[in-house]
């Protein structure tokens, strides 16, 4: 899976609306700071080919559904499965009934972990940008760590069709940003060293996203005083939603006005678009393992899934 369109249709369409995040949101949950240790490797036995020692055996059940998205070391899965034992039935607009829920799934152990959405992938499938509740969370594949980013805004603006607003990543994923409590200012964090800072706005900041290099950011702003978020006027159901999708269309924007800036380090600010980097959310592994069943034409499979090398 390519980077979803919607970062795309945000930055061609900040006029017309584009899309593709999912509609429900969990109850928010508190916002300090987490780290989930690694899981233990148990498996079986490290070895040459597979030294993360993943396992071969069959996971996720027999329910119908797709791999969202694979970190690059073939550790985690990102499964969406449709609810209910039968196959799924889609609406035009791609929305199926019970809907979806998404696990994330350590090969090391199989154990499953619940999440409402993959925010972003970084471009080299190390880093997972994964939303917990209304809290973004990012994962390192290489250690396993789960680390909750401090103080990020718990607002969702219930865009369906982008991805979530909290955090993303810089184009080239060396990166992380998000939007902190208040919207009032953006943390970035430096990937490879943990190096942070912090930029603020002179408005209210809807999302934001981290450049590459110097300490500049780009922020999508609406006026002082806004009650609600930019609201796309679309029959869009939600992102996973668009691949079983008849059609689907986008009408524009409802709510307050929003302008895209970009900071410098100086606190300059120009106008500016959003930031856009390729994205490659689904592959084989370093050691050309991928996971089947494969989705084929129907964009679903039923499981069990299971990790299969070459």
């Amino acid at each position: 899976m390519t980077r979803s369109l919607s970062l795309v249709c945000l930055a061609a369409s900040l006029v017309m609306g584009c899309g593709s995040g999912s509609g429900s949101r969990p109850t928010a949950v508190p916002q300090q700071a987490h780290v989930t240790p690694a899981a233990p490797a148990g498996a079986g036995t490290p070895s040459a080919d597979n030294p993360l020692a993943l396992s071969a055996e069959p996971f996720g059940g027999e329910r119908y559904g797709f791999v969202e998205a694979t970190s690059g070391n073939g550790r985690y899965v990102a499964l969406r499965r449709f609810v209910g034992e039968g196959e799924p039935q889609f609406g035009h607009h791609g929305e199926v009934a019970g809907g979806a829920d998404l696990v994330l799934v350590d090969l090391t152990d199989l154990s499953e972990r619940p999440f409402a959405e993959v925010i972003d992938v970084d471009p080299g499938r190390r880093y997972l940008l994964l939303l917990e509740g209304d809290a973004p969370v990012l994962l390192d594949s290489a250690d396993g760590r789960f680390v909750r980013l401090p103080d990020a805004d718990p607002r969702p603006d219930h865009n369906a069709c982008i991805e979530p607003r909290q955090a993303t990543f810089s184009p080239e994923g060396t990166r992380v940003g998000w939007v902190l409590s208040g919207a009032s200012a953006f943390r970035v964090r430096q990937l490879d060293s943990e190096e942070e800072w912090t930029v603020a706005a002179d408005t209210l900041i809807w999302r934001g996203w981290p450049e590459d290099e110097g300490r500049g950011v780009v922020l999508a702003q609406v006026p002082a005083g806004s009650t609600d978020w930019p609201s796309q006027n679309t029959s869009c159901a939600c992102r996973w939603c668009n691949r079983f999708a008849a059609s689907y269309g986008f009408y524009g924007w409802s709510g307050p006005a929003f302008a895209i800036t970009r900071v410098d380090e100086s606190g300059a600010r120009t106008s500016a678009e959003v930031p856009q980097g390729e994205r490659v959310w689904l592959a084989a592994d370093a050691s050309g393992c991928s996971i089947t069943p494969a989705e084929g034409e129907r964009g679903y499979a039923r499981g069990p899934w299971r990790r299969v090398c070459p």
